[in-house]
Formats: structure tokens, sequence, C-alpha cells
């Protein structure tokens, strides 16, 4: 354990989980102020992109392994495009402040969710979802969500069972990811029909 930007790793996790759950900075500072820590806006903003930085870092190492495992479980995965607005610098001259003015695009985030449910379909509370997203595309979610299919071991699952609500990005890439990963025992994709079976 280290202290990075002058912070402990908890209180760097809390601060990046405020800056991104929340609907701005200003609301993440304000929370803090409430629980009593005082850091501005700017502070909050590079917490937060180096904790990012750091944990994608960890996640590219190769070796780096899940405490869980899904050998004879039943697993659910799941991927959707989302929607988020983004904050992006405007060419031109500055406000009568001095600030740079900014646009509020629309982005779609693609999103992965892996995590294990009981023989009763219920979430099963033992086992640590997996949850990832990325601006990059399909193409970039389907490889991380690969990345952490094969470091999961997923062909030792009893059961796996894709769940998607038939956007054409998402179909046309399952068969080729179970196609990768080699053959389950049982693998079942669910779009808004009913289930289809590879």
């Amino acid at each position: 354990m280290s202290i990075d930007d002058r912070c402990t790793p908890a209180l760097a996790a809390e601060v990046s989980l405020l800056a991104a759950m929340l609907g701005s900075l200003h609301e993440a500072q304000d929370v803090l102020a409430n629980r009593g820590v005082a850091v501005d806006t700017k502070t909050i903003r590079t917490i937060a992109y180096r904790y990012a930085a750091r944990a994608r870092l960890v996640q590219q190492v190769e070796h780096t392994a899940f405490e869980d495992s899904v050998a004879g479980r039943r697993v659910v995965i799941s991927s959707d495009g989302g929607r988020i607005r983004l904050r992006e610098t405007k060419r031109g001259p500055k406000t009568k402040k001095g600030r740079r003015r900014y646009t509020g695009a629309w982005r779609e985030p693609k999103v992965l969710l892996v995590y294990v449910v009981d023989a009763e379909g219920k979430r099963d509370a033992t086992f640590v979802p997996v949850m990832d997203a990325t601006l990059k595309g399909p193409d970039a979610v389907f490889a991380l969500l690969r990345s952490y299919l094969q470091r999961l071991a997923i062909t030792q699952a009893d059961q796996v069972l894709f769940l998607a609500d038939g956007a054409p990005w998402i179909g046309k890439r399952v068969p080729l990811l179970v196609q990768a990963l080699g053959n389950f025992q049982e693998i079942m994709y669910q779009v808004s029909h009913p289930a289809v079976e590879f």
C-alpha cells in the first residue's frame, strides 16, 4: 500500500467513486466536505484520473488472478451500451471570467458485467461481480470481456448465459467470443426473443 496524490488508497477510492457516481465534481466536493474532507474540484479530478490510470495498469498485468472461481458455477455475462455526457473543451476565446468554454457531447460507453447465480437464478453474493466499460467501441469491450473471461477460466463454468438486448453489435460478436474462448459445457445467448443455444 502506498500514498498517492497525498491521500491514502481508501480516500483515493472514495474520491474517485464519488467523482464517477455523482452528477458533477462540485457535488462530489460537497459530499466530501460533509464528511470532513476539504478538497477543491481540481484536486478531485486529478485524484480520480490518476486512480483510474493506476487501475488500468493493474488490469493490464497479464498474471493478475481473480480470487473467486467460476468452476462448476452458473455464470451470467452481459453487455450493453450506456449514455454519458463528456465535457470537451471548445476552441475559441475564454469567458469573461477567464474560463475555457466547453461542450457537453453525449457518448455511448460499452459496458460489461459478469456475475454468478445460484440454482434459483438469484445472484450469488459470495462472488464479486466483474464490471467494466470503455468508450473505444464494441471491439474494445469484447476484447476486454475476453480478457476477463480467460482470467476467470470461464470454460470451467458449469453453465454460461449471455444476456443482451438484441443489438446487432452484440449479436455478431458473441459467437466469435465463444469460438475464441473454447468450448463450454453449455452456453446460451438470450436477447429479446427466447434463448438460442450455441
